[in-house]
């Protein structure tokens, strides 16, 4: 079976589209990825064909994108389209329309709400829930003509529910091979938090002032931002007394961001609740977290909750609250043994359960059925 998996805006080696999702269909199909880059090209990685369509500087001029992905799509003899955000779905359906392809809508996001945060408007309230009545009911319209439904948790299946075809779970766990053994002790008081794009949501602010009260008491701690960093993170800290040491490291491969994961002694997730998706999501971070060992100090939203809470690895907090951060690195800090015991619960569960393994199989699963469904 060929595949073509679509995206309009995630970049070309995403970590759920690329590492898990591409190179598992790759063991039985073969995959193209088209998505969206700086620049325009094709190559081959891991067994999967990338093409990159360019895209504009300003993201008004999306829907430039959004053609060159349709011509590209256009011009790949594919059975199926495996597309990742509701303008891909429409790019999917039109495709499917014309050329009479499959089409599978993966969901990572509760889109309603993250789409108006991306366009800027997260603290306009009317605005904000205008936008949201209107996009929800139009991907849930579209998502009916997908012959297929895979959504990344069960709070952003839930709108699926009875909507079609039911959305197969294909959760956002870790490739449990891809991080070497977690190191037997730990030195140093490194705090790192590790994102694609990083923004304020992601809590920034707070952690770097959170990070400035635990210096009170443990004057060598530092704070590593892994991926890129949207915010002017010098301006924040420079109004941040005292100031914490920083290091940035921008956006790493696969096999190096582990090994700079391993390196630090607690991994920190406190997404602000800015929005709805943000309030819902279930990072894939915390799994690479829990992977490498390291106690967490997350967010205590919903399903954040159930894995950290169920895997006894970490301890959740309010993260709009400085000191609440702070208290939850001190307490680690304080307790090696129970840190360490934390970092080993956490691995376990992964290597046991929260690992992509489990839902490789599931996702190999839904395209046999497709292809027994009568696709050549």
């Amino acid at each position: 079976m060929h595949i073509c998996m679509l995206t309009t805006t995630h970049r070309p080696h995403d970590g759920r589209i690329f590492e898990k999702e591409a190179k598992s269909l790759a063991k039985e199909h073969n995959v193209t990825i088209i998505a969206p880059s700086e620049n325009r090209g094709v190559e081959e990685s891991g067994g999967v064909r990338v093409v990159t369509v360019r895209k504009p500087a300003s993201t008004l001029l999306h829907p430039v994108t959004l053609w060159r992905a349709f011509r590209a799509s256009l011009d790949h003899e594919c059975d199926v389209i495996h597309c990742h955000e509701p303008d891909a779905l429409l790019v999917a359906l039109l495709l499917k329309a014309v050329k009479g392809r499959k089409v599978v809508y993966d969901i990572h996001e509760h889109w309603p709400s993250e789409i108006p945060f991306d366009l800027g408007f997260p603290n306009a309230a009317v605005l904000t829930g205008f936008l949201e009545s209107l996009l929800s009911p139009v991907e849930l319209l579209l998502s009916r003509f997908a012959d297929a439904k895979i959504a990344v948790s069960e709070s952003v299946a839930e709108r699926f529910r009875g909507n079609g075809t039911e959305p197969v779970i294909i959760s956002n766990f870790s490739v449990a091979g891809s991080a070497p053994p977690a190191p037997q002790a730990r030195g140093g008081r490194n705090v790192v938090y590790m994102a694609g794009n990083m923004q304020l949501f992601h809590g920034i602010r707070e952690c770097i002032r959170a990070l400035s009260k635990v210096t009170a008491k443990f004057p060598d701690v530092s704070l590593t931002l892994v991926g890129n960093v949207r915010e002017d993170i010098g301006a924040i800290a420079a109004r941040t007394d005292p100031r914490p040491e920083i290091t940035l490291t921008g956006y790493l491969p696969y096999r190096q961001m582990y090994e700079t994961l391993r390196a630090g002694s607690i991994g920190l997730l406190v997404f602000q609740p800015d929005y709805y998706n943000a309030y819902i999501g279930l990072p894939n971070k915390l799994f690479d977290y829990m992977l490498c060992g390291l106690p967490v100090v997350a967010s205590d939203f919903p399903e954040i909750r159930k894995v950290v809470g169920g895997a006894e690895c970490g301890v959740l907090v309010d993260p709009t609250d400085p000191d609440a951060i702070a208290e939850a690195i001190i307490y680690l800090m304080e307790h090696p043994d129970e840190a360490r015991w934390m970092g080993e619960n956490g691995r376990r569960a992964v290597l046991e359960r929260y690992n992509w393994g489990k839902e490789e199989v599931r996702l190999l699963c839904l395209y046999q059925s497709l292809n027994s469904s009568g696709m050549a």
